[in-house]
């Protein structure tokens, strides 16, 4: 099987699943080897009906330049190009545009080179998080079969229906429960310090088909969570409990943790940074308030905190597309501070019945995409809490 995470390793030939020859490969409902290439419209038509089975599904790969016999690989034919970077552009444009709902988890394409010229072309398709999807030109919706996709009946268009909506309800409920968890103190980290916030990644190949990684996969993938800390310091090392293996921070001079992250054996990450009190000071009527300065979490998030969740699930091999959430933990009547110009500051405090606030779930289509550009809108909604339009902190510096 090709690797799950991203088709980038695949290579020409090789004993391991990264090569398309040296061993044996049968397609399966994942993966569907063609041996040409999709020049004229109709042929493109044939392979967006692939494209809505796999999206339809939990997703695949399409393999063009591979010759299939009896539902096993037999061979590459090469394709050749005149204008490789213009052809294939243009191919993954119509393959998005041809289903409707458009599909916007890909397919990626991989070019991979051969030694005798040429290339073989892998399209990854993800599941489609408005799936189902149809081929716009026969108005048919396609699932995928041990054998290939076929038009789906009206039960399994209404199972894929339901399905769909079920997937954005369950990736909600999970941070919801997570939520609820460190509120009763039985989170990972039990006597976490609040105010907190918390920073969900949640695969959707954990929602459709969920499976547990092995105990040492995860500790050798978890290393990167250490860097991922919205403190100053690193987390610790990656260390083993009942869901999988934490990476926790230091603890404050009250003995409650500040920070850790969390990675579960079905590649859910949970990122919190905690103890986000500090002292500001009111100058308008000379008060001393504990207040929450958004950037101490905001700036570690865009620079690192993202980019090593992304690393971690690479080397886990846990494929895109995946959800981020982002939810915060107060007390009542939490303020919130802020810089307005040099040496002053402004404290505007939440509402006071306010003591849970979640972000609208953000769909990451893969994990090379921008932090700054993913986590704004979701940053946003705390500062909405306030009367704010957008976070005033200066992602870009980190000022």
């Amino acid at each position: 099987m090709i690797p799950r995470a991203r088709p980038d390793p695949v290579i020409e030939t090789g004993p391991g699943p990264a090569a398309l020859t040296g061993h044996p490969v049968r397609e399966r409902r994942m993966r569907d080897d063609q041996r040409d290439w999709p020049a004229g419209r109709d042929a493109r038509t044939e392979l967006a009906k692939d494209v809505c089975a796999f999206a339809n599904a939990p997703g695949g790969d399409l393999v063009l330049g591979m010759r299939e016999e009896g539902g096993a690989a037999a061979g590459i034919v090469p394709l050749r190009f005149a204008d490789l970077d213009a052809d294939l552009p243009a191919l993954t444009s119509t393959l998005r545009d041809l289903p409707g709902p458009r599909v916007s988890g890909g397919p990626h394409a991989h070019p991979v080179p051969l030694a005798a010229g040429g290339h073989v072309i892998v399209l990854r398709v993800a599941p489609g998080p408005a799936a189902p999807h149809r081929v716009t030109r026969d108005n048919h919706f396609y699932a995928r079969t041990p054998v290939g996709k076929e038009p789906m009946d009206i039960h399994g268009i209404r199972h894929a229906f339901a399905a769909s909506a079920s997937l954005a309800q369950q990736v909600q409920a999970f941070r919801d429960d997570a939520l609820a968890r460190i509120v009763r103190h039985e989170g990972p980290a039990p006597d976490l310090a609040l105010p907190a916030c918390i920073c969900h990644v949640v695969p959707v190949a954990a929602v459709t088909r969920p499976e547990g990684h092995d105990i040492d996969a995860l500790r050798a993938a978890a290393a990167p969570l250490q860097t991922a800390s919205p403190g100053r310091r690193a987390l610790g090392q990656p260390r083993i409990n009942l869901h999988g293996v934490l990476c926790i921070g230091d603890r404050n001079e009250d003995e409650e943790q500040t920070a850790y992250a969390q990675l579960d054996r079905d590649g859910c990450v949970e990122l919190v940074g905690g103890a986000l009190l500090r002292r500001g000071w009111a100058q308008r009527n000379d008060e001393e308030l504990w207040v929450v300065y958004p950037e101490l979490y905001e700036v570690p998030l865009v620079r690192y905190g993202l980019r090593a969740i992304a690393d971690t699930l690479a080397v886990l091999e846990v494929p895109a597309p995946a959800y981020l959430l982002l939810g915060w933990l107060f007390a009542p009547g939490t303020w919130i501070g802020y810089e307005v110009a040099q040496h002053r500051a402004a404290f505007p405090s939440l509402p006071t019945h306010l003591t849970q606030l979640t972000a609208p779930p953000v769909y990451l289509e893969d994990f090379g995409a921008d932090p700054l550009t993913v986590l704004r809108p979701a940053f946003d909604v705390l500062w909405n809490a306030v009367g704010i339009a957008h976070t005033p902190t200066d992602l870009a510096t980190g000022a």
